[in-house]
């Protein structure tokens, strides 16, 4: 069944002018002559059969029949437009990786590396967020990634990396008071992970075999990316996982006092909501994690 429209074109520059009350405006949103303008009006006001503007010196004004029409028109257009963008949104997300990880992992290690990421998947866009959900396998995220105890529940194909920490301090810092044993770390405020307090209990259980005093704790901070930000400005010694803090470590703005790693216990595992399983993008994407994070 054929549809008796109006011609579209004109209706699109009643609406433009129509909203400027302007043919010579309308003309410069639309990139045509006034001309063009008057035209396509005369031709739209041909097919209504009655007026939709009155010309008059003073300037252009709606007919009757141009305010009634004018709502529906615009709402139209709105409504042509979203679509438009809807779908071509559409084609663009087909192409998209929505990842979903830690604030820290994100900050300090996915994006500096995305570019090289992305030479592997030339074809892929990537959106990323920290969002958390109590049941994060019913997101529309492509790949979950989080930081959890390494237990036998964990699904050890999906381990990215054991969550290996070394303690670090600003190199001006380490310049005006060195670390030359493990005891000497407690001549410095500690940088406490407040999800995580009892990391630092562990490893000094672990490299000070003697009995030692009460540490000296400074401000805590809830994520990896604050604490590293205070060591860098000379607050005191932080945990870090090591691939996190590489990168500062190759560049000298940061020491790894003694060379210590400590094992935490932790690791990053990854994780695939169900509706999503059958893209092998998701899949491949996850082992070149998988291999950059063992070679850091």
């Amino acid at each position: 069944m054929r549809h008796n429209f109006p011609p579209l074109n004109a209706l699109k520059v009643f609406e433009v002018a129509a909203r400027h009350l302007s043919f010579s405006k309308a003309a410069e949103e639309l990139f045509v002559t006034q001309g063009a303008v008057s035209k396509q009006i005369q031709t739209l006001e041909q097919y209504l059969e009655q007026p939709l503007f009155h010309r008059e010196k003073g300037g252009l004004h709606l007919t009757d029949a141009g305010k009634l029409y004018l709502p529906t028109i615009s709402e139209a257009m709105e409504s042509i437009q979203s679509a438009t963008a809807l779908i071509k949104q559409s084609v663009a997300d087909s192409n998209a990786l929505l990842i979903n990880t830690t604030p820290s992992f994100s900050t300090l290690w996915l994006i500096p590396k995305l570019e090289k990421i992305k030479e592997q998947f030339p074809d892929l866009t990537f959106q990323v967020t920290s969002t958390h959900s109590d049941n994060i396998l019913s997101t529309e995220s492509d790949l979950i990634i989080r930081c959890l105890p390494i237990s036998s529940s964990q699904d050890p194909d999906s381990l990215l990396v054991e969550e290996e920490l070394v303690a670090v301090i600003s190199q001006e810092r380490f310049k005006s008071s060195p670390v030359n044993t493990a005891a000497d770390i407690l001549n410095h405020p500690l940088i406490l992970h407040t999800t995580r307090p009892q990391l630092w209990t562990s490893f000094l259980n672990h490299y000070i075999a003697e009995e030692y005093a009460s540490p000296q704790f400074s401000d805590g901070y809830e994520h990896f990316f604050m604490s590293m930000e205070a060591v860098k400005r000379g607050q005191g010694i932080g945990l870090l996982p090591s691939f996190l803090a590489a990168d500062l470590i190759d560049k000298g703005e940061l020491v790894n006092l003694m060379q210590i790693k400590f094992m935490s216990g932790y690791g990053y595992y990854y994780s695939v909501p169900i509706h999503k399983r059958g893209n092998t993008k998701v899949v491949e994407l996850a082992q070149c994690l998988k291999a950059m994070l063992t070679d850091s």
